[in-house]
């Protein structure tokens, strides 16, 4: 620690700042954050999904598959629900299309472009 904390044991600020990590990439913490951006599109809910496993392996390292395998396991409602969404979206055809490009050779050629 960069400063010794008032009222409190160097140990016991960290088993603090060890518990607010804990509730913050906890399997319900995830799904909440996943949860409160519904109305978001699909691509943008699954990507919050891998970036939280992803930097809660950094704050508490999975040391090798298994360990992926069980956070993957706690979290596997979550994946579940985004994977019958895309599901559904896909049978029913409706993923977000890509804008289209405009061709603007077209309009260069109009306005005497070379």
């Amino acid at each position: 620690m960069a400063h010794t904390p008032l009222k409190m044991s160097i140990s016991e600020a960290h088993a603090e700042v060890k518990h607010g990590w804990n509730q913050a990439y906890s399997p319900e913490a995830i799904a909440h954050a996943v949860r409160s951006l519904n109305s978001e599109p699909l691509g943008y809910r699954i990507n919050i999904l891998i970036s939280r496993l992803c930097f809660r392996g950094i704050y508490f390292p999975q040391m090798g598959p298994l360990s992926w395998l069980k956070v993957l396991s706690e979290n596997q409602q979550t994946i579940t629900d985004l994977v019958k969404e895309g599901f559904r979206n896909w049978i029913s055809g409706s993923f977000a299309r890509p804008a289209r490009v405009a061709n603007v050779r077209p309009a260069l050629e109009a306005h005497g472009s070379d």
